[in-house]
């Protein structure tokens, strides 16, 4: 569902949610797109995208406070919690359909989880800007060390891969080769495997996913419901067992360490709130091409009603009452 530049325009000036920084004229024509508010997001990525039709809409709100993994500024449109960070504002202006496309950047499921928790797709790939600096020199709230990756956020998945294309010149390959997988997913062929409990210490399970990676072409499991019953925050969480319990139950299991591990990663929304079927592998050019073509094969989910609600953008200009 796509809605009409003006309308997106005069949202985004509106700022119903609190999630715009900015806003900037755009081509009517355009593809419209917020970027994070952050500086390790070059404008060189922006100036790659512009010739293939996209255009700068926004600048969009992030978590407050050093790329927190909640946002207790913004508020998940659909269920009232606090939001996911740290691209929070991007998501959520995707979601709204206040913009086409978000840009983000991802430490540990910064960019995942947000589009994850209010069910848009995610992407995140090392391949984005490689030749940027990484900031990773400050240590996580784990103690680890870690650069990040840039991210693109959308509702709709052939305009996600359209702008994997043009930033990376990534394309699905012809097979999606030998995949590892949680459980049976009808229409995929995969091996079965038990996998580390989500849960386990980010350490623990990002030296489990790499050594998994290195076995097959692409990782194929189910992740959620992210920040619906917990407060998926290590801030929160580190205090004692309690807080850590409702941590865990935040279900945020290998979004938050994938771009730790150097991975890939697709998620694709499922029927389910904040449920995605996730894919990820190394960051190698053949298998990254494996990784799109299974995605390709998997159908994300869309909720009517979510979408009738929060997408016609004209609810938003109904007050007036006349006296």
């Amino acid at each position: 569902m796509k809605n009409n530049y003006e309308l997106q325009h005069k949202v985004a000036l509106l700022d119903p949610y609190g999630s715009v920084v900015r806003v900037f004229d755009a081509d009517p024509e355009a593809v419209l797109v917020g970027i994070k508010n952050i500086r390790s997001i070059p404008n060189t990525l922006m100036h790659r995208l512009e010739p293939h039709g996209f255009a700068l809409h926004t600048i969009d709100k992030k978590s407050q406070l050093a790329g927190r993994a909640v946002d207790t500024e913004l508020i998940n449109p659909i269920t009232g919690h606090v939001m996911s960070g740290s691209s929070s504002g991007t998501a959520i202006n995707v979601f709204a359909g206040i913009n086409d496309l978000g840009i983000g950047n991802d430490g540990g499921g910064s960019v995942l989880a947000p589009a994850m928790c209010v069910n848009i797709l995610g992407f995140i790939s090392r391949r984005i800007e490689p030749q940027r600096e990484n900031a990773g020199s400050r240590p996580n709230t784990d103690g680890m060390v870690a650069g990040n990756s840039i991210g693109f956020m959308a509702r709709d998945k052939a305009l996600l891969y359209r702008a994997i294309q043009c930033a990376t010149g990534l394309v699905p390959a012809e097979d999606y080769g030998t995949v590892i997988s949680d459980r049976e997913y009808p229409g995929i062929r995969s091996q079965v495997r038990q996998l580390m409990d989500r849960h386990a210490p980010r350490g623990e399970l990002t030296a489990y996913l790499s050594d998994l990676l290195a076995q097959c072409d692409v990782l194929m499991l189910t992740e959620g419901p992210v920040d619906l019953y917990g407060f998926g925050d290590s801030l929160f969480g580190h205090f004692d067992e309690r807080t850590r319990a409702i941590q865990a139950q935040a279900e945020k299991g290998y979004v938050r360490v994938a771009n730790i591990a150097q991975a890939t990663a697709l998620a694709l929304p499922q029927e389910g709130l904040g449920m995605s079927t996730l894919l990820l592998c190394e960051d190698k050019e053949e298998k990254i091409g494996r990784l799109l073509k299974l995605g390709l094969a998997v159908q994300e989910a869309h909720d009517p009603l979510i979408e009738r609600y929060f997408l016609d953008l004209n609810n938003y200009f109904m007050e007036g009452y006349e006296v």
